[in-house]
């Protein structure tokens, strides 16, 4: 072995030392590297031993020297392309293609310098190559997706990607395969086929997340509203983005609270736990400085479970549950429970029909009621199914329009009636009833229309808005009362 060797590999040696702390994501082609230079030193020594026992080391001389052309072709691409190229930025297969490049003109040197003509060798292995091609087609597809991908730049390490089951960090982009970090600290290879053939998500930097909470009608809604975003904006959140700035909406209305969510801006794509947590807390304390207890949500929940069944309450407790009689004082609700009448319905038996003229609304005591709509070329379609607690009916009551969808008795039902004639006293002893009505009313039938139109949300918030102002005239003026409420 010519001693010149020996000092290139010890330049080789110290060149994959700094190699590896410098560039720790190449960590693989530095190992690769030294296990060259390893093999080198194991052929090496067998070449020696050879020499001073007189026997033949041609073979171990040249197969020496291609390790060595080997290592250095590896550490030398290293420097070229993450150093000397790294403005340049080209595609990450260009260095991996040079490699194999080198990698096969060391072996045909290393086959002429033994005097086997490669060129004859390789011509009569053309059948067993293209047998090999066959048998190795996925990993063929892989590698050509690995090129597209570094040809259009379209996944970048650090990146934040959810591919089917998997969401992670993009650790590194290879040939064949694509390495994402998980948010539990476990490694997912991807085959880059796979990148390739499918749909796959890059998580924008600042990811809008919706954080939900509920909170009772005795609260102002403006006021939740206006405590919650001056909260979520007056002072940084970690991992929350100060731009697009936090809001709060009101997402639905139900019959037992108001369901509002926060809108807000992730600046760490996976790491949701801890701003999640932060836009909780800080929402909670917001809640409390502004006199809002949170506590009274769960209270309004435990007295419901423990409420008696709807089938034993009285008139005025069925009136109480109602939100659109919510503002009601004690007198009222029973000056108006005495005009409910209850009914009996046995299952299948039509409750309303579609088109029909009525003036009266329904609460459900007990039972299941089936809402169906009928749309003018005659097709049915099933809209909701109603039971203990809900309601149906008050446009008619409210407004005097026709009955526009058809009510059903699923089961046998038990509900309670009331008309306009009982419903008129109250309305114009409080005109600021109609108002409150208009809203829920809106709300509800904008949710009828999405189900039977199937609307989106967008669409049928701003149909809600529409359809409040005009609900507000039409049950003034169904019931007499002046246009200026006197809460104006």
């Amino acid at each position: 072995m010519p001693a010149y060797s020996i000092w290139i590999a010890a330049g080789l040696f110290v060149a994959a030392a700094v190699l590896w702390k410098l560039l720790e994501r190449e960590r693989a082609r530095v190992r690769t590297a030294l296990g060259f230079l390893i093999l080198w030193g194991a052929v090496g020594v067998y070449a020696t031993a050879g020499a001073h026992w007189k026997l033949p080391t041609l073979i171990a001389d040249e197969v020496a020297r291609t390790l060595l052309i080997l290592a250095a072709a590896q550490l030398g691409f290293l420097i070229v392309f993450d150093f000397a190229l790294a403005k340049v930025r080209l595609p990450k297969f260009a260095s991996e293609i040079a490699i194999v490049a080198a990698y096969a003109a060391a072996v045909i040197e290393l086959l002429t310098r033994l005097g086997i003509n490669a060129t004859s060798l390789f011509a009569t292995s053309a059948v067993a190559t293209a047998v090999v091609g066959l048998a190795l087609q996925d990993m063929l597809s892989n590698l050509a997706g690995g090129m597209t991908l570094q040809l259009e730049d379209s996944v970048n390490v650090g990146d934040y990607i959810r591919c089917g089951e998997y969401a992670g960090w993009v650790q590194h982009v290879r040939l064949r395969h694509t390495s994402i970090k998980t948010s539990d600290g476990d490694s997912v290879v991807i085959p880059n086929s796979f990148l390739t053939k499918s749909a796959f998500l890059i998580v924008s930097p600042a990811h809008r997340h919706f954080i939900p909470f509920a909170m009772p009608y005795c609260y102002d809604p403006h006021e939740v509203i206006m405590a919650v975003e001056l909260a979520l904006r007056s002072s940084p959140i970690d991992g929350v983005a100060t731009e697009p700035q936090p809001r709060c909406l009101i997402q639905e209305m139900t019959p037992g609270h108001i369901m509002y969510r926060a809108v807000v801006w992730f600046s760490k794509p996976g790491h949701d736990t801890v701003p999640l947590s932060g836009v909780l807390h800080r929402i909670y304390y917001a809640l409390d400085r502004a006199g809002i207890k949170a506590s009274e949500i769960s209270l309004l929940i435990e007295q419901k479970a423990a409420a008696p069944p709807l089938e034993e309450a009285t008139p005025e407790d069925i009136l109480r549950r109602i939100p659109i009689f919510r503002l009601l004082e004690e007198a009222d609700l029973t000056m108006l429970s005495s005009s409910l009448r209850r009914h009996t319905f046995a299952p299948g038996e039509l409750i309303l029909r579609q088109g029909d003229p009525g003036d009266s609304m329904y609460f459900v005591l007990a039972g299941r009621v089936g809402i169906m709509y009928r749309s003018p070329d005659g097709a049915e379609k099933d809209l909701a199914t109603f039971g203990s607690g809900d309601f149906f009916g008050e446009a008619s009551l409210l407004t005097g329009e026709a009955r526009g969808a058809t009510a059903t008795a699923l089961s046998r039902v038990i509900c309670y009636c009331l008309d306009k004639a009982g419903l008129q006293k109250t309305m114009e002893s409080h005109p600021d009833l109609a108002e409150d009505m208009s809203v829920i009313m809106a709300h509800r039938q904008v949710e009828l229309s999405a189900a039977r139109d199937t609307l989106d949300r967008e669409t049928a918030l701003r149909r809600q808005a529409e359809s409040q102002t005009q609900m507000l005239a039409r049950i003034r003026r169904f019931f007499g009362i002046a246009g200026t409420s006197a809460r104006a």
